[in-house]
């Protein structure tokens, strides 16, 4: 049953900002971006799941791959931050998947 309560999802990278992940100008902005060297497929919580769209698309590194949302696992128990990760799926795709 635990297993239902996961969804997997293509990720790109971590992230660190705050939503709406936007500078002045309206374009995509993070205050730090940590790509993975290979992408991978991450088994992800249903549940204190947030997902944020970029409607521009962002390409992290240059020369490598557009991102299209943010998926952020809030905190748990002691911890004070979430980790914000960066996939090519957008967040209907997302939610779709999540279900």
């Amino acid at each position: 049953m635990a297993a239902a309560a996961h969804f997997s999802a293509g990720i790109y990278g971590e992230v660190e900002g705050s939503a709406p992940f936007q500078d002045s100008a309206g374009a995509t902005a993070f205050s730090r971006v940590k790509p993975w060297p290979t992408a991978g497929i991450v088994s992800l919580p249903t549940t204190g799941t947030v997902f944020y769209p970029l409607p521009n698309g962002v390409q992290v590194t240059s020369g490598g791959f557009y991102v299209y949302s943010v998926i952020e696992v809030q905190p748990t128990g002691l911890n004070t931050h979430g980790t914000k990760y960066v996939s090519n799926a957008s967040v209907a795709t997302l939610a779709t998947l999540a279900g």
